[in-house]
């Protein structure tokens, strides 16, 4: 598929970026390795007014469609023992970040190439901070979609073989609600219950009550999830706490159901409080909805990449925020397989190097692809 050089070049790329991770908006050290890496290349920065982030361009003139790349971390401590793991304590590239921006470089190294051929701009997007879902929309307040006709992208997937893509027109990711919910009792001593209002109690209630929006409001055949990833009350064995406090998440494909969930869950935690005569709040965060690829588009690029990729069908509850640029224009999300272990966000996530040339084929074939289609 290409020289071993390119291949090398963007394991040694990926591997710098795997030792030193960067939090979301910290990328810092990871922005300057961009910008120096396209340099490097003679491929023109855009000015972009973000601290963090880079934006570039290859070929001339319209039409403009762009290529995106997430290059932020996670505050996760890494449990893998590699070579290039992370010299960061508590901070980890266990989303494969790296391995996208390794691949977006050896995408772009790949069309500089054949710049003249282009008949049009790739822009290329190398967004901070889609972890907590801030990123997309700071570039896009910024302007870099300014004349983007449409947009492509992946995420790299361990559990799936390299060489593998996996695509859909339509829902491929789940939108993202976030909740954190304080329950304001009244403590006391723990013998004496009588005298409280325990919040510890409404706390397990609603644990259960929660997952009969799941079970008792949505189809069964439709696919919602509602998961309580926190719970925090009390600091001993002889207390019962003023507070108690519960954070989580809800995903799912559809509007009308995320619309529902989000009425249930604020009835459903107010009438718990309410019956054991506490008060609570929630703040709600309505995070990205859904990665809806274009029908058009992904016909297209499934006919341009069969020849190159195991194409399968494939879909995911986890979120990303490239779905707001999908709310601005045509786009494309997949997700490519990385040939690794562990799952996304786990301590021993690891993906195999040798997917970066199917992730840099990918860019090279959906840019040209992308021209094409929006030209058409």
């Amino acid at each position: 598929m290409m020289t071993t050089t390119l291949a090398t070049w963007m394991t040694t790329l990926r591997h710098q970026l795997h030792a030193h991770p960067e939090l979301a908006l910290q990328e810092v050290a990871t922005t300057a390795l961009i910008k120096q890496t396209l340099t490097e290349l003679n491929i023109r920065l855009v000015d972009y007014p973000g601290e963090t982030g880079v934006v570039a361009e290859i070929g001339h003139g319209a039409p403009i469609i762009a290529l995106r790349a997430d290059i932020d971390a996670l505050p996760i401590q890494e449990d893998n023992e590699l070579s290039f793991r992370s010299t960061i304590p508590g901070r980890m590239h266990a989303c494969g970040h790296d391995f996208h921006t390794a691949a977006l470089l050896g995408g772009a190294r790949l069309l500089k190439v054949h710049e003249a051929d282009l008949n049009g701009t790739v822009r290329l997007i190398f967004q901070p901070a889609e972890e907590g879902h801030r990123g997309a929309k700071m570039m896009i307040d910024n302007g870099v979609l300014a004349g983007v006709r449409a947009i492509a992208g992946f995420h790299n997937m361990p559990n799936l073989p390299v060489g593998t893509l996996a695509m859909k027109s339509g829902p491929l990711m789940a939108s993202n609600d976030n909740f954190d919910v304080t329950i304001l009792g009244q403590g006391a001593h723990a013998a004496m219950p009588e005298a409280s209002h325990d919040p510890i109690v409404t706390l397990g209630e609603l644990i259960s009550n929660l997952q009969t929006i799941r079970s008792r409001n949505i189809a069964p055949d439709a696919a919602l999830v509602l998961t309580i990833a926190a719970v925090q009350a009390g600091t001993t064995f002889n207390v019962i706490p003023n507070t108690a406090n519960l954070r989580g998440t809800i995903r799912t494909f559809n509007t009308a159901n995320r619309d529902l969930a989000k009425v249930r869950f604020y009835d459903i935690v107010r009438a718990t409080a309410k019956m054991n005569q506490q008060t609570v709040t929630i703040d709600w965060d309505r995070g990205p909805s859904c990665v809806n690829n274009n029908a058009a588009l992904t016909a297209v690029l499934s006919r341009v990449l069969k020849d190159d990729f195991d194409i399968v069908p494939e879909l995911c509850n986890a979120d990303d925020d490239f779905a707001l640029y999908q709310e601005c224009i045509p786009g494309f999300y997949g997700f490519l397989g990385s040939g690794g272990n562990g799952t996304l966000h786990q301590s021993n996530y690891r993906c195999d190097d040798a997917g970066l040339t199917y992730g840099a084929r990918f860019h090279e074939l959906a840019a040209t692809a992308l021209l094409k289609w929006v030209r058409a």
